[in-house]
Formats: C-alpha cells, sequence, structure tokens
C-alpha cells in the first residue's frame, strides 16, 4: 500500500530548476527555484519547449489582477509540450506512462461539477478551488515557463515520438483556433472572415480550411499577412481602412457566413457584425477594452448568432490527429526560438511583433 502513496520518478530529474518568475506586474526574473512534487491523478514533465501568449503579456502587465495570478510570485506559460519524468501517488494505473510525450493545455476541471461532466470542463464552476482538482495552468496554477511543471492527466494528451516538441507546443493555441471555428459551426463551403492575424487567428485560419470553409479571408496588419498569404489565405490589411466595405466587395455583397474574432480590439469587436451576411455564425474570442455598440437590429432581423469562445475543451487530440496529418500547419508559423533565459529578449520580439512574430517558442535548460 505504501507503494501506492509514492512519486515514481526517472533517473533524470533535478532538485531544482530554471524558471521565470513574475513576483510584480512587469517584474520578471529567471532564477532557480525548487522542482515541483506531483500529486494523486498529476505527473511531473520536463519541458521541452513552451511557447508566449498574447494572454501571458496581459498577465505580466497586471492587467488580469486579481483573477490572473492569484498570487506572487508566479510561473506562468501554458502553451508548451515535454516528456514525462515521474508519475505522482496511484497514477501508475493511468494510460500515462514514463518517458511519454504529451502536448498540455491550460485548463483542468474538478472533474464533478455539472459543467466538468457534460464536457464543459473550461466553465468549471470550482474555477480557482485547488482542493476540488481544478487548475488551470499558468493563470492560477504553475505554468510551464520552468524547466518542469507539475500536471493534472486530464490536461494532458499524448503525441507521437515522431511529432516535434516545437508543433506539440501548438497544440493549445491550434485547439484554441478548433474551438472558435466549431463555435461557429463552419460548414463545407462557406465564406469565412476571420479578424485577427495573431497565433490565435492564424490557427483559426487554419481550422477553418481544414473543416471545409470554401473560402477564408483573414483581416489583419504587418508581416503575419505576409505569412498568411503564403500559406494560401486572402487578406485584408485593416490598417488601409474600409474592413468592412472590403469584405462586402470580396463576397458580391453576400458577406459571410461566419466571422471569427480573434483580435480583441473595439474595431474588430465592431466589425464582427459588419462583415457578416444573412443568417451568420459569429464567435468571439477576444475581449476589447471598449465594448462599442453593435447593429443589434441586424443581428435580430436577419438571425445572426453569436457565440463566446473559452479555450479549448476536448480538442487537444483532435489537433494532434490533425497536425500529425498534415490537415493543419505549423511549421510556417513558428517565427522565433530563444532559451528560456532569454526570456525578456523573446517577449519584446513578441509584444513588438518584430519580423511579423507569431509563435515564439522558449526552450528550457539549454
Amino acid at each position: 500500500m505504501s507503494d501506492l502513496n509514492q512519486v515514481h520518478y526517472s533517473e533524470k530529474v533535478k532538485e531544482s530548476m530554471e524558471a521565470v518568475i513574475l513576483s510584480a506586474p512587469g517584474e520578471l526574473l529567471v532564477k532557480e527555484v525548487a522542482t515541483p512534487v506531483p500529486g494523486p491523478s498529476e505527473v511531473l514533465v520536463h519541458v521541452k519547449c513552451t511557447t508566449i501568449c498574447g494572454t501571458d503579456i496581459e498577465i505580466i502587465k497586471g492587467s488580469h489582477l486579481p483573477r490572473w495570478p492569484r498570487k506572487f510570485p508566479a510561473i506562468l506559460g501554458h502553451e508548451w509540450s515535454g516528456e514525462i519524468v515521474a508519475l505522482g501517488p496511484m497514477t501508475e494505473a493511468s494510460n500515462f506512462k514514463i518517458g511519454d510525450h504529451v502536448a498540455g493545455t491550460s485548463h483542468a476541471g474538478c472533474g464533478a461539477c455539472r459543467s466538468c461532466l457534460t464536457g464543459r470542463y473550461n466553465l468549471c464552476l470550482n474555477y480557482g478551488n485547488d482542493s476540488t482538482g481544478h487548475r488551470q495552468y499558468g493563470h492560477v496554477s504553475q505554468g510551464t515557463y520552468a524547466e518542469y511543471v507539475v500536471n493534472n492527466i486530464r490536461s494532458l494528451h499524448k503525441m507521437p515520438e515522431e511529432l516535434p516538441f516545437e508543433f506539440g507546443s501548438a497544440v493549445d493555441p491550434v485547439g484554441c483556433g478548433l474551438w472558435t471555428v466549431k463555435r461557429a459551426s463552419v460548414n463545407p463551403g462557406d465564406t469565412v472572415v476571420v479578424l485577427g492575424s495573431g497565433p490565435i487567428g492564424v490557427f483559426a485560419y487554419e481550422c477553418a480550411k481544414a473543416l471545409g470553409a470554401g473560402r477564408v479571408i483573414v483581416v489583419g496588419g504587418g508581416k503575419r499577412l505576409d505569412i498568411l498569404r503564403e500559406q494560401g489565405a486572402e487578406v485584408v490589411n485593416y490598417r488601409e481602412g474600409k474592413v468592412p466595405e472590403k469584405i462586402n466587395d470580396l463576397t458580391r455583397g453576400e458577406k459571410a457566413q461566419v466571422v471569427l474574432e480573434t483580435a480583441g480590439t473595439t474595431e474588430s469587436f465592431k466589425w464582427t457584425v459588419d462583415c457578416a451576411g444573412k443568417g451568420a455564425r459569429i464567435a468571439i474570442t477576444g475581449i476589447p477594452d471598449n465594448i462599442p455598440d453593435l447593429a443589434w437590429k441586424r443581428v435580430v432581423l436577419e438571425e445572426m448568432d453569436i457565440a463566446g469562445v473559452r479555450a479549448n475543451p476536448n480538442c487537444g487530440d483532435e489537433v494532434i490527429s490533425l497536425i500529425e496529418n498534415n490537415r493543419i500547419q505549423v511549421r510556417p508559423y513558428i517565427t522565433h526560438s530563444f532559451p528560456l533565459r532569454e526570456y525578456q529578449r523573446a517577449h519584446d520580439v513578441f509584444v513588438a511583433r518584430e519580423d511579423g512574430a507569431l509563435l515564439v517558442n522558449l526552450y528550457p535548460g539549454t
């Protein structure tokens, strides 16, 4: 019985690890901290690659206080992949074993509330209550800007060993793109407009294609549009103005059957309806600081459906299959790579969108 209560380690685990510590808004330091210990239904994973997310930048700025993080110091990061190096107590009977390659997503629900039991664990009713088993990694639980992370097995997805860790690190943002597309019920042949050319926008584009959209028009700016154009997207530069008018012209007055909002600006929020045609489905991932007035009369009389989007529930395994089978591209969007200890430089590149920065990858312990 005592053996069941032990943590089972590989021989690789260090007692301390390199991590990026957020000690206060805007205050980051790379230092050595104690390696965490997995509990029941948890594993310890050696992080091989982790990717900067726009939400991380906002958390660092203090935009989401006091919700994220709940306390300082904090370790952020939730887009990642790695190798399992330890099993927590009573975890050996799971489908995971030491040596497995895994990709993580940020949410692990409590598993017992109504939301979790209906598969909507991203809306867990026990959000933030650690004692129930709820976790959101890099937000209210330790994240992956570190050499090691402890994860509940409910938020892990096995990767084929031949799949590069860089691709695994994209599973979370691709999952957000896929869930956005699903929430909008993209049908084969639909005309889809994606508002935003950041990581979620590019993967909403990829996923809309994979699910059969007839054409996908991405509204964005800068060098990111060049990358998207090379991948076959129709693009509209919002910096040139008149976005709804351009969408109207491109669609011969019909506008879009589906609009996917990923930019989170006041303008893009308004464009969701302005670019949408009769009976359109709209999915919104961004949250603008100022909510504009929408053309509500059109929403009602033209029977538009508007859906909010929160993360990527139940998408991880699907995403890995789509990436593995080349239905979704990842490599063209990996624009920068840095050792974890150079986090500040990586952060600055991402924020400034240097050279169209999209997926900015970090490698702990290198």
